[in-house]
């Protein structure tokens, strides 16, 4: 999940970070950051690559609005968010599609509840991987993915169609699979909670046959993340 931040000041940025950072850290997501304070720095090449953009309205000499406008351009599925109290700027940023906006001081529950369906907008939909020792490329929904386990060199991707060995390693999984329902349950194993069946404090069962292990250190933030998706369902 690659996010960007801008605003010009440095404290709203750090207050960003760290509790996107925590969000992320509980759903076991991987997350890289890029932060600015000064707009003309973030128009830049990577702009179509972030998943999700925090941004301030006046960023030094150039608006936020500006840096959406460049972003939606490059990569139309971006999620943005302006962190702004200047309300004059609202209609500009609406012609945006800005996903929310968010007042500053900044509310954490609310920021935390627009993560959450910013999440089901993203767009990853469809994955491609590389069959193990060979040139053959896969495509699959992800929602089709029952669950991915490193073995080695390799992992292994199982699916409501069979099981397949890829060449890309657990990082790639972890930057595709951003869905809310993918869950990295162990180092070696990254579940679609969707299909568990059967959960215990160390355990989860998917499909009613497939015995997955819960990493020690991961128990306590699974079990949060799984009560609240049972709540919301």
């Amino acid at each position: 999940m690659n996010i960007l931040i801008c605003d010009d000041e440095v404290r709203y940025i750090e207050d960003i970070e760290i509790n996107v950072k925590n969000y992320f850290n509980e759903k076991g997501q991987k997350v890289c950051f890029e932060c600015f304070t000064d707009g003309e720095k973030a128009l830049n090449d990577n702009l179509g690559q972030y998943d999700i953009a925090f941004l301030d309205i006046e960023i030094g000499e150039v608006k936020g609005t500006k840096i959406a406008e460049m972003i939606k351009a490059k990569n139309s599925h971006t999620v943005i968010f302006f962190i702004t109290a200047y309300n004059n700027y609202l209609d500009e940023a609406m012609d945006l599609n800005a996903f929310r906006f968010l007042s500053k001081p900044l509310d954490i529950k609310r920021l935390f509840a627009g993560l959450e369906k910013a999440l089901e907008l993203i767009d990853n939909t469809v994955i491609s991987f590389m069959i193990k020792d060979s040139s053959t490329v896969y495509k699959i929904s992800a929602s089709d993915i029952i669950y991915v386990e490193i073995l080695g060199r390799y992992t292994k991707v199982v699916t409501t169609d069979g099981k397949y060995m890829s060449n890309n390693s657990m990082n790639y999984w972890q930057e595709k699979l951003t869905s809310t329902y993918f869950y990295l349950v162990h180092k070696s194993f990254i579940v679609n909670t969707n299909y568990i069946t059967k959960y215990n404090s160390d355990q989860i069962v998917l499909n009613n046959k497939i015995d997955i292990p819960i990493a020690y250190r991961k128990r306590a933030p699974f079990r949060q993340y799984f009560l609240r998706k049972i709540e919301d369902r």
